[in-house]
């Protein structure tokens, strides 16, 4: 498998007009969600969000915590 030295972006969910919920898979074995900012002094990522190991069984986990979030969603709306 080839590692990547540059993130690959996968997605970004606009949260407001200058900040982006950005996921990137990070060499191919980390992912990596980061909030992006857009403004006159500064473009690019900030120190807020989170990066983790895609092995040992932590995508799984990861997922099956988003499934739990939905759920709890569901129930409040």
């Amino acid at each position: 498998m080839k590692v990547n030295t540059k993130p690959l972006e996968v997605g970004r969910i606009k949260l407001s007009d200058n900040q982006d919920l950005v996921v990137s898979l990070v060499d191919n074995e980390k992912l990596d969600l980061r909030i992006w900012i857009d403004t006159e002094k500064y473009k690019g990522p900030t120190k807020k969000g989170l990066r983790f190991y895609l092995f040992d069984n932590n995508w799984t986990e990861f997922k099956r915590l988003i499934d739990r979030v939905d759920k709890a969603y569901e129930e409040i709306t």
